[in-house]
């Protein structure tokens, strides 16, 4: 399979497997606080070796044969590659499906896989996006590739593919899809032409990382969201992937077999597998991939421990790590996060429409508190969109600012009285005196700010509302063992009486992930002595995801991104542009399509209506070709992003994937997710020990 279909290019909701949770696709979504997949952090990893582990191994020396078993917390929602939601069911159905490009996880280079190359020109007309239409030449790999149920492949499944894509626009994969025009036989020297209504210098990240379909498949799927691989005579997803799926029992075990396959698999013999460090071709070399699921965090980590599994999913949880490294059996594999864990508010709501109110929630944020002692130290405090390990398009390239610790990334910094203390009256005077945070030097609640790194402001460069603090009247304040002496008004008015309801913070239950649920608690027990009412809901990973992404259901809510593009301009458009979020200022009416229920990515409401945005310089990252400009207005605009606050980065995690290397070689380290976004890499290469 191609390693942008083990996760490496879409984004996908995962649920959290400790302090910091990943998820898959090169940007996804998972559970609890902090991933282009949700997770709850991501980051890079800070490895003493930042070079990918070596192996010697010669293909022909490498001895075949075993299952490796990969144990997870959560059951995989569908084998629906285009309707799925979850990371834990794209590592399972990634492995039947490959894509026209893959992405390397060493140099983060694009390379043939199931194209063999591609060109491209940008025309001289003008398309429906007042940029010039652009025109990517494929040519289409025919040395008898064969889909895994031994059906022949034919470049009509790839133009089948696009237009099925094209026609269907599949939420996950919007970002990717909606600047195709079309695709057809070219009547030169290419097979395929495709025509982008855009530039995009990162086209064979995002149009050729799409899954490619196979027609006899698809072609009677007249809605993508009622397709279920796995009740299909085939038992599962057909593509052209190494694996099969043999077992699919989703709430315990999925069994994913390479020996079953119809027809031969030469994808992972291509010759530029041998120029990336680290990498073996010619896998897979064991039998199956068994996933083993498992009902808590707890019960997973102990099979671990038993022996019952060979590795989880993602990385081990914080409080386990001691007791991994005194495991004989076991390694403990470093890597690079990919994404971040956040809390993020919805701008439709009042005030949290307000760019000054929500800097103000950062400014309760005990960092110390939650990466020195309930993380111990294996989290990196957060600033931008953008994990440090991607530092060609972090805004601190450039300057003279120290990666993670410049005084330009501490503009939320907790604002403290004493150690954990939160400094109320500075906290206070700030929203009372109309300050807000632009861009601009100065001093702000009490810490001085030198002013951004790149040189750009935020959208808002005035408070939307007047702010004032009087008598203690909403109930959670009044009952709030913090005991405020004072409570915010907006506007004159409780935020209480504004919405009928404290503000609300949703997040996943304490034994999913006990140190996010303190730190929630102490996060919320800081803004209770500000003034601010505010409470907290407990609800499943699946009811936060549909509530936060499906019906924009929320105040606040704990997550986390993994898997994003170290190019950053398709994680900044699905993430961070309007395109990618429900418009709520609409009013709805039946058959209104501006609020769906599709899992749109930017479910904060970020640049819709009145709220800030950074729509002018994502479009203008994305369509320019040369990588230098794209990555300065890429800089920029995860500036911005950082300055209007409409997600609060939390952390960056730390990797510690645990293998048992008694029994299993051939997996690399010290590349970007190790045990979640690359495990389709470790999959083809990983085998047992004789």
């Amino acid at each position: 399979m191609s390693d942008n279909q083990s996760g490496s290019s879409r984004r996908r909701f995962l649920q959290g497997t400790g302090v910091a949770a990943v998820s898959a696709g090169l940007a996804g979504c998972s559970g609890n606080g902090g991933s282009d997949t949700e997770t709850d952090s991501g980051g890079s990893t800070p490895t003493d070796d930042q070079t990918p582990t070596e192996n010697q191994q010669d293909e022909s020396d490498i001895p075949r044969g075993g299952i490796f078993n990969l144990g997870m917390g959560t059951a995989p929602d569908t084998l629906n590659a285009l309707a799925s939601s979850s990371a834990y069911a794209s590592i399972i159905y990634g492995q039947t499906y490959e894509s026209g490009a893959a992405i390397d996880p060493v140099n983060f280079e694009m390379h043939p896989n199931v194209f063999t190359d591609w060109d491209y020109e940008v025309l001289d007309e003008t398309g429906e996006t007042d940029q010039p239409n652009t025109e990517l030449y494929i040519n289409v790999r025919d040395d008898e590739l064969t889909w895994n149920d031994g059906t022949e492949f034919t470049m009509d499944d790839v133009l089948f593919t696009y237009n099925y894509y094209m026609d269907q626009v599949p939420g996950g994969y919007a970002a990717s899809i909606n600047p195709i025009v079309s695709i057809e036989e070219h009547d030169g020297d290419w097979d395929l032409v495709m025509t982008l209504n855009q530039p995009n210098s990162t086209f064979a990240y995002d149009q050729f990382g799409l899954p490619i379909l196979p027609r006899h498949r698809w072609e009677d799927v007249d809605d993508y969201n009622t397709y279920a691989p796995q009740d299909t005579d085939f038992g599962g997803p057909v593509g052209l992937g190494p694996g099969v799926v043999t077992r699919y029992e989703p709430d315990t075990a999925v069994e994913v077999s390479y020996t079953d396959r119809e027809g031969e698999y030469t994808l992972s013999n291509l010759s530029w597998r041998e120029d990336v460090p680290g990498i073996i071709p010619g896998g897979p070399f064991v039998d199956a991939i068994r996933y083993r699921v498992y009902s808590s965090e707890s019960a997973l980590h102990q099979a671990l421990f038993n022996g019952d599994i060979d590795s989880l999913y993602s990385s081990i949880r914080t409080s386990r790590i001691e007791d991994a490294q005194e495991d004989e059996n076991l390694e403990l594999i470093d890597g690079f996060d990919t994404g971040y864990g956040h809390y993020s508010f919805n701008l439709r709501r009042t005030p949290l429409d307000d760019q000054a109110f929500r800097q103000v929630l950062g400014f309760a944020f005990d960092d110390v508190y939650w990466n020195q002692q309930l993380s111990r130290g294996y989290e990196q405090e957060g600033d931008f969109v953008m994990p440090p390990g991607y530092t060609a398009v972090r805004p601190e390239t450039g300057t003279d600012q120290e990666l993670l610790t410049g005084p330009s990334t501490q503009a939320f910094a907790f604002r403290q009285s004493s150690p954990s203390v939160p400094n109320v009256e500075a906290i206070r005077s700030f929203l009372a005196d109309g300050d807000i945070i632009t861009g601009e030097g100065g001093t702000y609640a009490g810490q001085e700010y030198p002013g951004s790194l790149t040189g750009v402001t935020s959208t808002q460069s005035e408070q939307v509302h007047d702010y004032s603090f009087g008598p203690v009247e909403s109930e959670v304040l009044v009952n709030a063992d913090e005991e405020p002496d004072q409570e915010i008004r907006v506007n004159g008015q409780t935020i209480t009486e504004i919405n009928g309801s404290p503000l609300t913070m949703l997040l996943s239950p304490a034994s999913e992930s006990p140190q996010t649920a303190q730190m929630v608690e102490d996060w919320l027990g800081s803004l209770r002595q500000i003034g601010i009412p505010v409470d907290r809901e407990v609800v499943s990973f699946n009811t936060r995801v549909t509530r936060a992404y499906g019906s924009e259901d929320f105040d606040m809510f704990s997550m986390g991104w993994v898997n994003l593009s170290p190019f950053a301009t398709n994680t900044l458009y699905s993430l961070f542009h309007s395109d990618n979020a429900d418009d709520h200022s609409v009013v709805e009416t039946e058959g209104d399509d501006s609020n769906t229920d599709t899992l749109y990515n930017n479910a904060m409401g970020y640049g819709v209506g009145e709220n800030s945005g950074a729509d002018d310089l994502i479009n203008s990252a994305r369509t320019t070709l040369d990588p230098e400009e794209r990555n300065d207005l890429s800089r920029e605009a995860v500036e911005r992003i950082y300055l209007d606050f409409p997600t609060m980065v939390v952390s960056y995690g730390v990797q510690k994937w645990p293998v048992n290397t008694s029994e299993w070689g051939g997996v690399i380290g010290n590349i970007p997710g190790p045990g979640s976004t690359y495990l389709g890499t470790q999959f083809l290469q990983v085998y047992q020990q004789e």
